[in-house]
């Protein structure tokens, strides 16, 4: 969807609703990017919970930060004799209009000035289907250094007011999101990425664990 005419459908829904309080794009990119805080992270996810529409704008937020991440490290790697910054404002080299680019692309390169570039920072994709239970550590294994698109099997559950969470191996929280389903599966998009060991993924409803996922993380070229 066109980012300019998807900001005027969200005026339009506030101006019929002003109690909707639809985030703005640049706060579901810095929620995709795992950069939000409370009270403002809470409140998000709160909304994405039972907002369709936004949940499929978080999905676009999430797919667009992975692109400007690959831009980032397109424009790392471009030649000494050309310069970083005519390459980075040509924006030919984007499948999108410059216009609609700037502002994203101005909260983008606000984040990467607040906190330094992580090493293995993920630029591309990784789907994993998750269907292995706590038990069998030999479950599903992704790689370090990618943004990860997990599949969670979730035959047979009442997911009404479900959330997602990414655990570690001694259980510490990671990540939670609202669960976002797609037929008989639940999506759990994870731009950051991982790094490598052993995680769990949980399936929640109403605060309580409903079904345990295991997942292995690995360096790259092992």
């Amino acid at each position: 969807m066109n980012r300019k005419l998807n900001q005027i459908h969200i005026e339009e829904l506030r101006m019929a609703d002003p109690r909707k309080a639809h985030p703005e794009e640049e706060t579901l990119e810095l929620y995709a990017l795992g950069r939000l805080d409370e009270p403002e992270l809470g409140e998000v996810e709160e909304h994405i919970l039972i907002c369709a529409p936004c949940q499929e704008r978080l999905d676009e937020a999430t797919e667009y930060v992975g692109l400007m991440r690959e831009a980032a490290r397109n424009v790392a790697v471009a030649p000494v004799q050309e310069s970083v910054w005519k390459r980075l404002f040509q924006l030919d080299w984007l499948p999108m209009p410059a216009p609609a680019l700037a502002g994203a692309f101005a909260v983008l390169l606000a984040v990467l000035v607040w906190q330094p570039w992580r090493g293995t920072a993920p630029g591309e994709w990784q789907q994993v289907e998750l269907a292995t239970m706590r038990g069998d550590v030999a479950g599903p294994v992704a790689t370090e250094g990618f943004s990860l698109d997990l599949r969670l099997d979730a035959r047979g559950l009442a997911l009404a007011g479900a959330t997602t969470q990414i655990v570690t191996a001694d259980g510490a929280t990671v990540a939670e999101f609202p669960a976002l389903t797609e037929g008989e599966k639940v999506v759990l998009k994870y731009a950051p990425g991982l790094r490598a060991g052993q995680y769990w993924v949980r399936l929640k409803v109403a605060g309580e664990t409903v079904r345990e996922y295991s997942l292995a993380v690995r360096t790259r070229g092992a």
